[in-house]
């Protein structure tokens, strides 16, 4: 650790302006962003929190500190520590296969006997990852979540290939109920919220009711107004891959503590340093294809990547018209979160991330993969046709005018409760990156891009929708699915 606080003002003032201005031009409602700074040779800390906006274009309610938001997968770390912690005492190791724990758990595939707690938290148990049940509530929703996977298939062997994977988590979460014998939001609630004392960290609609939510928004399709969605989704059964709701200020303690070495600061500890140090260590190099969507590495459970010569560790979340940012830069002792409702959410989030890591560490972001106007697209006839997963069919052709489309039709995600949502199939036409089978895609002017990207995984030809990977030629899943 080299910082020793020579950093910037820590008034948040200028960044209200500055968030102000970045929500204006991206249509995001509402905005919140934090930066912590901690000298690991005298404990000092300095940070601030700033926001801007609307917490609802419905209640004009303002945006401010105490506000909190839902954090999408940025959960999984909470779910990844808690494992760990559940290795420390000795109750599992990362090889251990998950049916040593869940004899129950099936899949479709006869992978099911493969599967490791190891492949869960580096997304390479080939799962098929978005499988959306809605399992209900109650204590015992995520076992009847796990339960629901003995209808789905896998995508390519364990450890063979690399899937973001929402079921991984889900599953791994049900693993944790098993050895720790209560609920997986009990266990978060002793294992983390209270070791850290956090406040505003919540897993529960009622307990957010009390308090300043960052309501997520979301386009009808060919309008151009965002608006709030009707229920935010909260689904119990799919928990440790993404329930938790937070203000900026819990996220930057958990920050400080991973680069105190798991130390809580008030006499608790989370885990020790060397199993922070493991958790950081890069797992899993992703197929260069997928810069445009991701980070260059996996953890265990964490991102990894490198800006110059800052080494940074961390994850994102997006729940229904709500997205965040969670990142640490260990050898810089900085941390920072950033919390956004709706409009090109994405776009917003990461130019403030590079602004904030330029400002406080100097570190440039490398820029993400940009569309070319006027680069030709190319793509081998060999490559065009269909793609499946549980939820989305993907059908790659050739348009009118010379260059290539994608059609994205994911109705088979039943979007009952979140009637705002795109479920029609939507037509967009791939733009060159430059690098060959990467490219980009949106609906229109008013969304951001996805990235697109061909290649092999087990010997099998696929495209990654983002993060997803979807296999050519798979035939499409029965039943309806429940959108996260």
């Amino acid at each position: 650790m080299t910082n020793t606080l020579k950093s910037p003002s820590f008034d948040p003032t200028p960044w209200e302006s500055y968030l102000a201005e970045v929500a204006r031009r991206y249509h995001v409602p509402g905005v919140l962003a934090g930066v912590a700074q901690i000298d690991t040779r005298t404990g000092r800390q300095k940070r601030f929190v700033a926001s801007a906006g609307l917490t609802s274009l419905t209640t004009r309610v303002a945006t401010d500190r105490s506000t909190v938001g839902q954090i999408g997968s940025v959960t999984k770390l909470f779910t990844s520590l808690m494992i760990m912690q559940l290795r420390e005492e000795g109750k599992l190791n990362l090889d251990d296969r998950v049916i040593d724990f869940l004899p129950e758990f099936r899949l479709s595939s006869e992978f099911y006997r493969d599967v490791t707690i190891r492949h869960l938290l580096t997304h390479t148990s080939g799962i098929n990852g978005d499988v959306f049940f809605d399992a209900g509530r109650g204590e015992d929703a995520i076992e009847r979540f796990v339960g629901s996977l003995a209808s789905v298939g896998s995508i390519f062997a364990p450890g063979r290939g690399w899937s973001y994977c929402n079921a991984g988590f889900t599953i791994a979460g049900r693993v944790t109920e098993v050895l720790d014998g209560r609920p997986w939001a009990e266990s978060l609630d002793q294992r983390v919220r209270k070791r850290l004392g956090l406040k505003n960290f919540f897993t529960l609609p009622e307990e957010v009711m009390a308090h300043r939510y960052l309501v997520g928004h979301v386009r009808e399709g060919g309008q151009g107004l965002w608006k709030p969605v009707p229920v935010p989704d909260m689904h119990q059964g799919r928990s440790p891959a993404g329930i938790v709701i937070s203000d900026v200020d819990s996220l930057l303690d958990f920050g400080i503590a991973c680069m105190r070495g798991g130390d809580a600061g008030n006499g608790q500890r989370l885990v020790s340093p060397e199993t922070v140090a493991e958790m950081w260590k890069p797992a899993v190099d992703l197929d260069a294809r997928l810069s445009a969507a991701t980070s260059a590495q996996r953890t265990l459970g964490w991102m990894h990547d490198q800006w110059g010569s800052h080494r940074v560790v961390g994850h994102g979340g997006s729940k229904l018209g709500n997205n965040a940012w969670f990142r640490v830069l260990p050898d810089d002792g900085t941390v920072f979160a950033v919390l956004c409702n709706g409009g090109l959410a994405a776009d917003a989030g990461n130019e403030i991330c590079a602004a904030l890591a330029e400002t406080y560490v100097g570190a440039v972001v490398p820029p993400r993969s940009a569309a070319l106007p006027n680069a030709k697209v190319e793509i081998e006839d060999s490559w065009l046709g269909t793609y499946n997963d549980a939820v989305t069919t993907l059908k790659v052709a050739r348009a009118a005018d010379g260059g290539y489309s994608v059609t994205v039709d994911r109705s088979r995600l039943r979007t009952r409760r979140s009637a705002m949502a795109t479920s029609a199939p939507q037509q967009m036409m791939l733009r060159s990156t430059g690098i060959a089978y990467q490219f980009l895609a949106r609906a229109d002017e008013l969304s951001s891009f996805t990235p697109v990207a061909f290649t092999e995984v087990d010997g099998e030809r696929c495209v990654y929708l983002g993060t997803r990977c979807l296999p050519q030629n798979r035939g499409t899943y029965e039943g309806e699915q429940n959108e996260s």
